[in-house]
């Protein structure tokens, strides 16, 4: 019997939906929304610190119109973009030695919103005693400036990764624009055969050619968000790579050149970034493109091709390739964009290799369903370098086969037995998590 005859009949657009509605819960950014008010419960990047002058600038973030500005005395105040007083906006404000002063009538903040001054009104105005504006808590670090946007009383540490600040590893900040919402963006994250797809097949390699070669891949939550495992084998080489999801919004990936050309054992991430939300229909993704010779031995990565609304690898921008190129060799921009400003979830039509992206999805969701005031959620306690991530990638020998497994096999059971070792090995120094990730190496034959 013809294959065919059990497909569906053809030319069907007229009877499918071309619309629907998004989904909220996840989607859906602002006060008030189960998503917005999960994200409110962690720090996120919304400035590089490169960003700031001697004038206040402008950020949108979850949905609220904010100002970000450095006083004269070199603190950061991030307030609500207008004014108490009658709604003039603080982009215009005098930036003073103590906060900022409103340009309209002289309204004058401190950098965490109380009214030091109301203009013309007396200077023991009782309007002083009663009017507090919008302001959020920041922290600067490495060059990002971050914020804390959720319940004053709900305020988690500052977190900082294992993978920060290494010896002999440059990180450089950057910030992109994507003019699609936030969740489309991250959920690339945890898609790893578009990166078979779209960074090789249809577009020519635009990574390292290695990304390209066919592989094994299997997905584990961790105790901060989930990691997919992607096992391939080029040429006499075996490499296992982890890319990493943190929960709400952060995402760690390895070296973006590899070539599993020679024998390593848990090196860790090219990049490290959060994907937040300006609003329901924007995210800037921002965060640290890490450089070493470790990481890049070919010398491929351009440090000066990272900062403001760059980076140096493909398909990241608008504005870095004319339209008619970016058609014939599309990156994760043109197919993040492209799928709507918001994706419609109920016009999807999943298979076997969505299953990173559904379960990305049903964690967040089981998070913002599970926020309480009582119970904000946030990351375990730093270990000895740091909170603990899962970002690796390891390249060793191909095993010995001592059981008779076929090829797939092995891949299949190699990458269980390193994705167990980096899990297990959390609450180690990195030292010893090398240690034990090669040792996993060494039973990957053996069952």
């Amino acid at each position: 019997m013809n294959e065919n005859q059990h497909r569906p009949a053809g030319f069907q657009g007229y009877h499918l939906p071309t619309h629907g509605e998004p989904d909220p819960e996840l989607t859906h950014v602002d006060r008030g929304t189960p998503g917005g008010e999960y994200l409110r419960r962690f720090w996120h990047p919304v400035a590089l610190a490169s960003e700031l002058g001697d004038l206040p600038v402008t950020v949108e973030v979850l949905g609220e119109a904010l100002v970000l500005f450095r006083d004269r005395s070199g603190r950061l105040g991030l307030l609500h973009r207008h004014c108490s007083h009658r709604g003039a906006s603080l982009e215009y404000g005098i930036i003073a030695e103590q906060g900022i002063i409103c340009c309209y009538h002289g309204w004058h903040y401190d950098t965490d919103g109380t009214l030091i001054r109301a203009g013309s009104e007396p200077a023991d105005s009782p309007v002083c005693r009663r009017v507090v504006h919008g302001a959020y808590p920041t922290h600067e670090h490495n060059g990002i400036i971050f914020a804390y946007l959720g319940p004053p009383d709900s305020k988690p540490p500052f977190p900082v990764f294992d993978t920060e600040n290494r010896a002999d590893t440059e990180a450089v900040p950057f910030v992109i624009t994507t003019p699609c919402n936030w969740l489309q963006v991250y959920e690339n994250t945890q898609d790893p055969i578009h990166v078979l797809h779209l960074h090789a097949r249809s577009s020519g390699v635009q990574f390292g050619a290695a990304s390209g070669v066919d592989q094994e891949i299997e997905y584990r939550n961790t105790p901060i968000g989930m990691i997919n495992v992607q096992t391939r084998r080029v040429g006499d080489m075996l490499w296992v790579r982890s890319t990493e999801s943190i929960l709400p919004n952060v995402n760690q990936t390895g070296a973006i050149f590899e070539e599993a050309e020679c024998e390593k054992y848990f090196q860790r991430s090219a990049i490290l970034r959060w994907m937040v939300p300006s609003n329901n229909f924007v995210t800037r993704t921002i965060g640290w493109r890490f450089f070493s010779d470790e990481l890049d031995p070919n010398g491929r990565g351009d440090r000066h091709q990272v900062g403001l609304e760059k980076i140096d690898f493909i398909g990241q921008t608008e504005e870095e390739r004319p339209y008619q190129e970016r058609q014939r060799q599309p990156g994760d921009y043109e197919a993040q964009v492209s799928q709507r400003a918001i994706a419609v979830h109920a016009l999807e039509h999943h298979g076997s290799s969505d299953a990173g992206v559904i379960r990305l999805r049903h964690l967040l969701r089981k998070q913002v369903r599970g926020l309480s005031e009582d119970a904000a959620p946030g990351y375990p306690p730093a270990g000895p370098d740091g909170i603990a991530t899962y970002i690796q990638d390891s390249v060793a020998p191909w095993p010995e086969n001592a059981n008779g497994l076929d090829e797939r096999q092995l891949m299949r059971h190699s990458g269980d037995r390193v994705a167990q070792a980096i899990i297990e090995s959390a609450a180690l120094p990195t030292g010893q998590r090398r240690q034990l990730v090669r040792e996993a190496f060494g039973t990957a034959g053996a069952t």
